[in-house]
């Protein structure tokens, strides 16, 4: 099974970079439950170093990246390290966000998953969140769009952040990872049934298959930009205090 070629990988990836693997999951879009036929496995993970490289005046490395192919799939492997995560998390990047809800999970044996994401939630922004998720949907519409025909996949890369927009300009929480779970904010019937196809054709279609766009749903997503932009003017950043990750970090490493 993949799933366990993915899982031995992670851990001769991490033993020959001399690191120790704390966290494994799946993002993109077999993370965020939309997956085509032939779409790669993109695989995020977090690791630590020996306690000693930290206590180094040295610069390190702080990611590893490894792209390969396995049983006829594309296995893109992404690391970062704990203090690099944390730092994130600090910043209220939602890609932590999303690591943290993945519901693929290849390796957790340290309970990281929970613990993170509880030490996580006074750290999320929402108006950090809107503007990120707000650009993504911005330049993947701005790149995918030629002569009113879009790739299907490039239609979940925009309704995918606008959602997570939606959602965190709203309740002002993080947004779930799978796109499923956020077609609750679709109110217009029609634009939920065009939404509700295009899910079933791509289910089949492979990543390169284009179709007309679809003037609902642009409508959509231009009145929605707008509002999720007006929603996010509004906010004011949180104060951060960092002490609860520099003691968490600390643990982590002894």
């Amino acid at each position: 099974m993949i799933e366990n070629t993915i899982t031995q990988r992670l851990h001769e990836i991490t033993h020959s970079h001399g690191v120790r693997l704390l966290y494994a999951c799946e993002t993109g879009s077999r993370g965020w439950g939309f997956a085509s036929p032939d779409s790669d496995y993109d695989i995020r993970f977090i690791y630590a170093h020996k306690q000693t490289k930290y206590l180094s005046i040295s610069e390190f490395k702080d990611t590893i990246q490894v792209m390969e192919n396995a049983e006829g799939e594309v296995l893109d492997f992404s690391g970062w390290d704990i203090r690099k995560v944390l730092q994130h998390i600090k910043r209220s990047n939602a890609s932590m966000f999303e690591w943290l809800q993945s519901p693929i999970v290849y390796f957790d044996a340290y309970q990281l998953k929970q613990d993170l994401w509880t030490l996580a939630q006074p750290y999320f922004a929402p108006k950090a969140a809107i503007n990120h998720y707000l650009g993504i949907m911005h330049n993947t519409q701005k790149m995918a769009i030629a002569d009113e025909h879009i790739k299907i996949k490039k239609y979940f890369y925009i309704l995918r952040p606008l959602l997570a927009a939606m959602w965190t300009a709203k309740y002002q929480t993080p947004p779930p990872i799978e796109f499923k779970n956020m077609l609750h904010l679709v109110t217009n019937n029609v634009v939920l049934n065009k939404i509700n196809g295009l899910l079933i054709d791509k289910e089949t279609a492979n990543e390169g298959f284009v179709i007309p766009v679809i003037p609902e749903i642009q409508a959509f997503v231009h009145e929605n930009h707008q509002n999720c932009r007006f929603e996010a003017s509004k906010m004011e950043m949180p104060t951060v205090n960092e002490a609860p990750l520099n003691k968490y970090f600390r643990q982590m490493i002894t």
